[in-house]
């Protein structure tokens, strides 16, 4: 297992900034997930760590070893792709033992480790059939055995469950999780899903315009938010925000009135999570009409007009009010977050 570093790293493309001076250090064995928007520079930054692009800026190092300037070879850095890069005309175990083909291992050598490999993730079945007579998980699999078959130091995924459904990117998760536990291999994963990035990290950095906007455990970043751009990124639905202004320790905005804000005077967001407010019996804290009502199964989302606002919250499951009718709710004030309308950055009491 080996740390991950790196100091004060950019990127620039001509006039294009894909990354801003990125610090950032991944503990030895972590399960990192860098999780953003398309063209955010999380793929940027993976490229680098692996010497697939050069750093405008900045250094990498590798159990404090500068490999800023090494080739990808010399890394023992192992990636799997997005679109698996998988050669039609070879066998599985053909692709499993590629990188020891060109690494120079000799032939009798690479069955031992291409075995091992294919046992890891459950092919060892298939080994003699060719990626277009497999599944798209299984295909995901033979990436990953190959990666895993010249047992690398740091092991790489960008976005390898994006082109999988989402049955068979459920199951995919918990094989990755459960593949990373048992190998103890320092990891850092790709994606713009926020669910792959709760339940698979560790540690998530979310990242936006090619800066890290936060780093945190999964819990962190859902419940502690840094900014609006944090808070709206994770949850499903995302937090609700309610633009008004703070006089006197007292939020109020058309249909919202909270005290006991903090901070100074002026514009400020409030926000809180769907699953957070709770029906009132009267009058609330938060007061509109109903405008849309969806039943999800498990639960029923109410999307509420707040005057020139709107939020989801989240209601028992057999919760069905008609579209129009006045509704309110109550948040708990230590479920209630506030940010600076102008900067975005959350304001603590």
């Amino acid at each position: 297992m080996v740390s991950v570093a790196l100091r004060s790293v950019s990127k620039v493309w001509d006039e294009t900034v894909a990354l801003k001076a990125l610090d950032l250090d991944v503990h030895e064995g972590e399960f990192l997930v860098l999780l953003g928007p398309s063209g955010c520079g999380k793929s940027t930054t993976m490229r680098i760590i692996a010497g697939l692009e050069s750093a405008t800026s900045g250094q990498v190092l590798l159990d404090g070893q500068d490999v800023t300037n090494q080739p990808p070879r010399d890394r023992n850095v192992a990636m799997v792709f997005q679109n698996y890069a998988l050669y039609p005309h070879m066998t599985v175990e053909e692709n499993i033992g590629y990188p020891l083909r060109i690494a120079g291992v000799r032939k009798p050598d690479r069955a031992a480790h291409i075995r091992k490999a294919a046992e890891r993730v459950d092919l060892l079945d298939l080994l003699r059939r060719r990626p277009k007579q497999l599944s798209g998980g299984q295909r995901q699999r033979v990436a990953l055995a190959r990666a895993l078959v010249r047992d690398p130091s740091v092991f790489l995924l960008d976005e390898p469950l994006s082109n999988l459904d989402a049955k068979l990117r459920v199951a995919m998760r918990a094989e990755i999780k459960h593949l990373q536990r048992q190998l103890g291999v320092t990891t850092i994963y790709v994606t713009h899903d926020q669910i792959e990035a709760m339940t698979l990290a560790d540690r998530v950095v979310v990242m936006n315009k090619g800066e890290m906007q936060q780093i945190g455990t999964p819990d962190d970043i859902y419940d502690d938010a840094e900014n609006l751009f944090v808070a709206g990124f994770i949850g499903s639905p995302p937090m609700n925000f309610i633009e008004g202004a703070v006089e006197a320790g007292t939020f109020a905005s058309d249909g919202v009135r909270v005290q006991g804000a903090p901070g100074h005077d002026g514009s400020v967001t409030l926000g809180f999570r769907a699953e957070d407010a709770r029906l009132a019996d009267g009058t609330g804290m938060i007061a509109g009409h109903v405008f849309d009502v969806e039943p999800t199964g498990d639960a029923t989302l109410i999307v509420v007009q707040i005057g020139s606002n709107r939020a989801t919250f989240r209601a028992d499951k057999r919760t069905r009010p008609t579209i129009g009718d006045p509704i309110a709710f109550d948040v708990p004030p230590g479920e209630v977050r506030y940010f600076d309308t102008a900067t975005g950055q959350r304001i603590r009491a």
